[in-house]
């Protein structure tokens, strides 16, 4: 995007980021202003796109279905990823999370557990590049330690953002990309773009998040509102059960020689638990 002019709001930022991709790109959605953000600016730019979403396979998630809805509002291919609600299947996925992509967190373990079957998916419908919402949490500071510790001190609240753009280690990023390479998948995370951060560092907690949380988003995507978008919540908690699941089925499998998924994924890592 050399010899492009910045554009100075959220909306035009991601179309420009958007351009390039020459493909038919999925939009990772969940039905939160991130990802429904990057559907509208993709389809601003009358891009093929299709909207994935993940969900166990036994149950429809609130992300889910609110994934669905926005897809059929607006006439966009709309791709379902079921995930296995089958506990063996889930410490297997573990892993190969923890052995092949080196997921150390727990919380790593978990957000990255959706995209490998979301991967699997898109390399069966020959969709060659994943768009998605990552990192846009880290511009608003939204966590309770952030709210707590950093709304109300500026300072504090650059340098907050201003660290956790600077590694890729942030929103488990780094891991998505080595679990896309293997799938032979491009990944894309507008909300990482440097346009983005550019736009939003000399902002302040509260005109990033008021009247609404994140309401630098959206008050640029108006159109979104009347979905009453949810407030913010990470992918793997909520009502997507993807941390209480995947958390039981390895608790499950090793009882009783280890009773927390920590301890658990601690000992895959070391190899004590093959």
């Amino acid at each position: 995007m050399s010899g492009v002019e910045k554009p100075n709001n959220i909306r035009s930022v991601l179309q420009e980021t958007l351009k390039p991709l020459k493909s038919k790109i999925a939009i990772a959605t969940s039905g939160g202003i991130d990802s429904a953000s990057l559907v509208m600016a993709a389809r601003d730019l009358d891009k093929k796109q299709t909207v994935v979403s993940f969900t166990f396979d036994d149950f429809e998630s609130h992300d889910f279905k609110s994934a669905r809805l926005l897809a059929m509002h607006y006439n966009i291919d709309f791709l379902p990823v079921l995930l296995p609600s089958d506990q063996n299947e889930i410490v297997k996925t573990v892993h190969y999370l923890i052995k092949e992509i080196k997921c150390k967190k727990k919380s790593a373990i978990e957000c990255m557990f959706p995209f490998v079957y979301l991967l699997k998916v898109l390399k069966k419908k020959k969709i060659d590049t994943l768009v998605t919402g990552l990192a846009a949490d880290g511009h608003f500071g939204l966590s309770k330690k952030a709210m707590i510790h950093y709304a109300k001190d500026d300072k504090k609240f650059k340098q907050l953002r201003q660290e956790y753009f600077s590694t890729y280690e942030s929103a488990h990023i780094i891991r998505l990309y080595k679990l896309c390479h293997k799938y032979e998948i491009g990944l894309f995370n507008p909300y990482f773009h440097p346009w983005v951060f550019d736009l939003w560092i000399d902002k302040n907690w509260q005109e990033l998040n008021k009247p609404r949380q994140k309401e630098a988003i959206k008050k640029y995507f108006p159109e979104l509102d009347k979905f009453k978008i949810k407030p913010h919540t990470n992918l793997q908690l909520g009502d997507s059960k993807i941390a209480q699941r995947v958390g039981s089925a390895v608790v499950s499998k090793y009882k009783p020689y280890a009773k927390s998924p920590v301890g658990i994924y601690n000992r895959i890592a070391k190899g004590i638990y093959a």
